[in-house]
C-alpha cells in the first residue's frame, strides 16, 4: 500500500475527478470529514479495511491503493463472474502503512476486480510491531492460523491460537495479534459490508393554484 504521503493525493485525485466533496465521501463511507481530510493531507495512515470502505465510496477497485510487486491486478478479473487462480509467485505484496512495522501482508485476490471480501496471507513478527496498537474497522473478519502461535485480543477477550485454530469476529471491536515465541502466519479475510443508501427525501407536493 502507498505510504501516507503518496496515498493522500491519490485519494484526493480520485475524489475530485468524480466531482465529490469531502462531505460526500464522508456520508458514503461513514467516516468523518476531519478524518478524511487528515488522510488526504498525509497526516493519517488508514488500514486496509478503511481503504476498502473508501474504495467503495469512490467506486474504485481497492487494489488502486496497493503497490504491487509486479504481479498485481492486470485486468484478468474484470469479469464479475471470473475465477482467479493465484499461484504463490503471483501473490501481491501489500505495504500496509496503517498497520505499522512488523506486519507482512500478501494479497491473495488482487487480480480480481469484483469481490465482496479481501483475503490476505499475514505474518506478524514479534519484537517489530507495536504491542499497544489495536485495530477497529467496519465489517467482519475471519482468521485461520497456519504457522506459529499467538494470543489474539478481541475486545476484552483473549484467545490462544495455534495452527488450525480460527476466529470469526465483529471487526468494529478493538482487536490485535500478539505472536508467541516467533513469527505467526495466518489467513485473514476482511469483509466490509456496503453502507445502506440514505432514503431519498420526498418533496412536499405543491399546492394547486385555486381557480378564480
Amino acid at each position: 500500500m502507498a505510504d501516507a504521503a503518496a496515498l493522500g493525493p491519490l485519494i484526493r485525485n480520485l475524489r475530485t475527478r468524480r466531482g465529490l466533496r469531502l462531505e460526500d465521501v464522508a456520508k458514503r463511507s461513514g467516516y468523518t470529514k476531519g478524518f478524511l481530510s487528515k488522510i488526504e493531507n498525509g497526516r493519517a495512515s488508514p488500514p486496509i479495511a478503511t481503504l476498502m470502505r473508501l474504495a467503495e465510496a469512490l467506486n474504485v477497485d481497492p487494489t488502486v491503493f496497493f503497490h504491487a510487486n509486479g504481479n498485481g491486478s492486470n485486468g484478468a478479473g474484470a469479469d464479475p463472474h471470473a475465477t482467479v487462480h493465484i499461484t504463490p509467485d503471483r501473490r501481491t505484496k501489500v505495504l500496509n502503512a496503517g498497520a505499522g512495522p512488523g506486519y507482512t501482508y500478501w494479497s491473495l485476490a488482487a487480480q480480481r476486480t469484483h469481490k465482496a471480501m479481501e483475503p490476505f496471507l499475514l505474518t506478524v513478527h514479534p519484537g517489530e510491531f507495536d504491542p499497544k496498537k489495536t485495530f477497529q474497522h467496519p465489517g467482519e473478519e475471519f482468521l485461520y492460523v497456519l504457522e506459529g502461535a499467538m494470543d489474539y485480543r478481541v475486545g476484552s477477550e483473549t484467545f490462544s491460537l495455534g495452527p488450525g485454530d480460527s476466529l470469526y469476529f465483529d471487526s468494529t471491536r478493538p482487536h490485535a495479534p500478539h505472536p508467541k515465541g516467533g513469527p505467526v502466519t495466518f489467513l485473514a479475510m476482511f469483509y466490509a459490508p456496503p453502507r445502506p443508501e440514505a432514503p431519498a427525501k420526498r418533496r412536499a407536493p405543491r399546492a394547486k393554484a385555486r381557480k378564480k
